[in-house]
């Protein structure tokens, strides 16, 4: 009886963890995305698409021909064609933690900390 009770709980503390990341991910994020990767002054992606009132629907019209869009520290929309995994690896998710200006429920980077989906 206590193994069973014990498989139970196991079996609901699991099926709430897998619901509650499938609703991170669809609130969270677009289609398209990537990931979570440093950056730094150089720049994981080169072109600086514009700021204010960012939202990931924006970044992506705003990198129309681009392969990639990063969107960094709530409101910065970066463009770019290659991401380099050596130098600018992929971070945690936990430190790509700022909401879009615009959508304060999708996420947009965090400090030096680029939010990047495929255009």
């Amino acid at each position: 009886m206590k193994i069973t009770l014990l498989f139970l709980i196991c079996f609901v503390t699991f099926a709430n963890v897998n619901a509650a990341r499938k609703d991170f991910m669809r609130e969270g994020h677009y289609k398209g995305y990537i990931g979570c990767f440093v950056d730094d002054g150089h720049r994981l992606l080169r072109r600086f698409a514009g700021q204010y009132n960012m939202s990931v629907g924006k970044c992506r019209h705003l990198c129309r021909g681009y392969k990639y869009l990063g969107l960094q520290y709530a409101y910065q929309c970066f463009c770019g064609n290659h991401l380099n995994h050596r130098v600018y690896p992929q971070s945690s998710e936990l430190q790509c933690n700022m909401g879009c200006t615009s959508e304060p429920h999708r996420m947009c980077g965090g400090v030096w900390r680029n939010s990047v989906y495929k255009v």
